[in-house]
């Protein structure tokens, strides 16, 4: 037998082995790449929960002689729960063109960071690196402690109260029964105030929580939008909820339109008389129309009502009263709705808009009927859908139009489903036997031939 294949195969081997060593000598040579950018982050010795934004510091170091520009960052999840930066401070790197920021030569910069958690799946440990080559930087990981609401939770208490003295705080008395508070996260829990307008929600996990307000008796308005608890199972979270008089208090607006039926692209002259009924000046007020924005069957051209409108600014004195004739056009597509409507309100900038005086006019423009259908519910726990038990079925259920006819009748089924055929283009209103509407009154249904006409509507209600 010959050994020369054997020679063969040992040359091959040996041949292998040189270039294996040859690139285990090499390979190094890429992690002796020079450093260009060193990332660090660290976050305050301070209680974080869930739900509430809390600051991250970012530090980027230029190792170079060179500026670098256009420099970005990006947040990766390593463990625990996902952290979304709600403000970069510039590093942002989640849409084209973002710009970024300039490092200049052997330069440091620090930048701070809002981030949030919104769903608890343990301690975070996140990794934050640049928008340059990974061999070119030295990333910064981070592990972010947080309140483990798994484990922890605590009491959220407060109380609703009318401010009837004006002092900003709550004062003894002022309280407000009855007021319908619900927390948030992601859940909703619900309860109702005392006799003193305190309410109580007990061992909710440790979190931030959104909270709601509604059905405030005796027409006090909210004067912010937004309220917060923030349980850490240390001590109770306190919230005061403040609410004020209504601004319509002491504005009266009163509007009037020229005539009662219209066609579309009509001029409609519009009247507004704005009256101050209080005992001090009222200034400063601005009329907003069309707030649901760029409505079909909005009257056109009301931002150009320049006496009465943003930026127009108008003054009462104590008692006085002025009188505004505006004109607008009925929109072109107004027979497909049966009419349009003027909706405007009144008030100071930065004033509690829930308070504004309103006015909702509405013009006819003649029209094909059409088909209207939808749903009628009880939201016994308050998600904003229907779900088993909650339709009002094999109830009586009257249409009735603004000139408060009844033009149809009808029953549920036994899904609280109710249907109405050929029906004259407008607005209209549900009667329901036993029951009421739960969020709104007025007129909750369009009916004609517009897209949305043909839409399937629920509606929520409550017992009567």
């Amino acid at each position: 037998m010959s050994k020369t294949p054997l020679r063969g195969v040992t040359r091959l081997f040996a041949v292998v082995a040189a270039a294996l060593t040859i690139g285990a000598l090499v390979s190094p040579v890429a992690s002796a790449v020079p450093i260009k950018l060193v990332l660090t982050a660290s976050v305050a010795d301070e209680t974080r929960l869930v739900d509430k934004p809390f600051e991250i510091t970012l530090t980027v170091t230029n190792k170079t002689d060179q500026a670098m520009n256009g420099v970005k960052a990006n947040i990766s999840k390593v463990s625990g729960s996902s952290v979304s930066v709600t403000d970069w401070n510039g590093l942002a790197n989640t849409k084209p063109g973002d710009p970024g920021v300039t490092i200049d030569a052997g330069a440091t910069r620090t930048f701070t960071l809002v981030a949030k958690i919104y769903t608890w799946n343990g301690t975070p440990r996140v990794q934050f690196k640049a928008t340059i080559s990974t061999f070119d930087q030295q990333p910064a990981d981070l592990t972010i402690p947080f309140v483990d609401p798994t484990t922890t939770s605590g009491n959220i208490t407060g109380v609703v109260y009318g401010d009837s003295n004006g002092n900003g705080e709550f004062d003894e008395g002022e309280g407000l029964a009855d007021a319908k508070v619900g927390v948030f996260a992601p859940d909703e829990q619900q309860t109702v105030t005392d006799s003193d307008g305190w309410f109580t929600f007990t061992d909710v996990p440790a979190r931030r929580y959104s909270l709601s307000v509604r059905d405030v008796p005796g027409g006090w308005v909210l004067t912010n939008g937004y309220f917060y608890a923030d349980v850490d199972g240390d001590e109770d979270a306190d919230v005061n909820i403040r609410t004020v008089r209504p601004l319509s208090d002491r504005l009266r607006v009163e509007a009037s339109m020229d005539r009662d039926v219209y066609e579309p692209g009509d001029a409609a002259h519009v009247s507004f008389t704005l009256t101050n009924t209080g005992d001090a000046p009222l200034t400063g007020i601005e009329g907003w129309c069309d707030r649901v924005g760029d409505s079909q069957n909005h009257i056109a051209g009301w931002k150009s009502w320049s006496d009465l409108v943003y930026p127009a600014k108008v003054d009462l004195a104590p008692g006085e009263s002025r009188t505004f004739t505006e004109v607008g056009t009925v929109p072109q597509v107004s027979n497909q709705y049966g009419g349009f409507f003027v909706a405007c309100d009144f008030g100071p900038e930065g004033g509690e808009e829930d308070g504004f005086p309103a006015i909702t006019l509405w013009g006819k423009v003649p029209g094909a009927p059409g088909d209207t259908s939808g749903w009628i519910y009880h939201d016994d726990n308050h998600n904003s859908q229907q779900e088993p038990g909650e339709a009002i079925a094999d109830t009586a259920v009257e249409l009735v139009n603004d000139a408060d006819e009844v033009v149809a009748t009808g029953t549920t089924d036994a899904d609280g489903h109710i249907a109405f055929a050929a029906v004259a283009a407008g607005r209209y209103k549900l009667v329901v036997d036993g029951w009421v509407p739960e969020y709104a009154d007025g007129f909750q249904i369009q009916a004609g031939t517009c897209q949305s006409c043909a839409w399937e509507w629920s509606l929520v209600y409550k017992a009567a």
